[in-house]
């Protein structure tokens, strides 16, 4: 019950906690910090997928990103040319896309880098496996425009003001100025008849497909630091 509520409890702090991720309105009713460490890697999990429709960050837009990118695999898998709702997704799409989902990654681990390979800049209270979750979680939070925190860490300081700000404006524009772009690109191209090769996006199977991308995502880019944070904080802590 360490850092939570006894009018809410255990439960209703991790339910509120698993909410305020997906959405990303920043709001708590328990101190995330003191989530055993599978609960908080979720918490981690929910702002790194950061697609739930109605989040006050970019949850919807960022959705389209997966479903572009489902739709170019999808299309390759069954032996035709890459597109979504017939128009063509063609080298320049595609790049801005991998851009735009590379960025998350890029930016949030090469931070989090730095802060723990310079001295002092973290001053964070437990310096061990928990040590590097409170740094991942601040730069996914500002990532994700989030605005909890794990805590435990001195983060009023140049490093963590400037560092925050730029993964912040990253996280806040890049994922909206490229569905916009690629938008404006596909708008301008002809639309291709609907033929027998055409992939159905309103299927149960593209369905699996777009989840099976996201989760695939993410764990490509953010599993070798959840081994090293909190999911080597459970193996010490005997789970």
């Amino acid at each position: 019950m360490e850092g939570k509520e006894l009018r809410f409890g255990t439960d209703l702090s991790a339910l509120w906690g698993s909410w305020t991720t997906q959405t990303s309105n920043g709001s708590v009713n328990a101190m995330h910090d003191s989530f055993n460490p599978m609960g908080g890697m979720m918490l981690l999990m929910d702002m790194f997928v950061n697609v739930t429709f109605g989040g006050v960050g970019v949850g919807l837009i960022g959705f389209f990103l997966y479903l572009m990118l489902a739709a170019f695999v999808g299309s390759l898998m069954v032996g035709r040319a890459p597109e979504l709702f017939g128009k063509p997704l063609e080298t320049r799409e595609m790049r801005w896309i991998s851009l735009a989902m590379l960025a998350q990654p890029l930016v949030i681990l090469g931070l989090s880098a730095l802060t723990v390979a310079m001295p002092g800049a973290a001053a964070n209270s437990n310096p061990g496996f928990h040590g590097l979750s409170q740094v991942l979680y601040e730069f996914t939070s500002a990532f994700a425009n989030n605005g909890s925190g794990f805590e435990g860490l001195g983060d009023d300081t140049p490093w963590w003001n400037l560092a925050c700000v730029v993964a912040l404006l990253i996280g806040r524009f890049l994922p909206m100025l490229v569905p916009l772009a690629v938008a404006g690109w596909l708008a301008a191209k002809r639309t291709a008849p609907a033929g027998r090769g055409t992939l159905p996006m309103d299927s149960p199977a593209f369905m699996g497909l777009t989840a099976g991308v996201i989760v695939i995502v993410n764990l490509l880019g953010f599993l070798p630091a959840l081994v090293l944070g909190p999911i080597a904080e459970s193996v010490v802590q005997g789970f």
